[in-house]
């Protein structure tokens, strides 16, 4: 009985590990987090200052207040997270087409 549990216990830890250990995107743990910091660092010196902080934060809220009332709702946020998803779609199949195409010409050139 202790064995099956020991062995329950460190598939469990391993399976969490894993799922803990990347991001939604496959990035790492520290994927999101250091994509975010190069964009607030305008001024590259490895410091986010209040203003970069601001400056950032204010653009997104603007990106994601669409009808410009000043505020933000639900329905924008969850519209904004669509429109995200979309383009990262659209990006994904002309990735997809342009490796086929690639392909393609690389099957119809003759051998040298």
């Amino acid at each position: 009985m202790k064995k099956i549990l020991t062995i329950l216990t460190g598939v469990t830890f391993l399976s969490f590990t894993s799922l803990v250990a990347h991001d939604h995107e496959g990035h790492g743990k520290n994927g999101m987090p250091g994509d975010h910091f190069k964009k607030m660092d305008t001024n590259g010196d490895n410091k986010i200052s209040k203003e970069e902080w601001q400056k950032f934060h204010e653009g997104f809220f603007t990106e994601l207040d669409k009808d410009a009332d000043g505020s933000v709702t639900l329905e924008e946020m969850k519209s904004a997270r669509k429109e995200k998803r979309d383009e990262k779609k659209e990006v994904m199949k002309e990735k997809v087409k342009e490796a086929k195409k690639k392909k393609d010409e690389k099957k119809s050139k003759p051998s040298e």
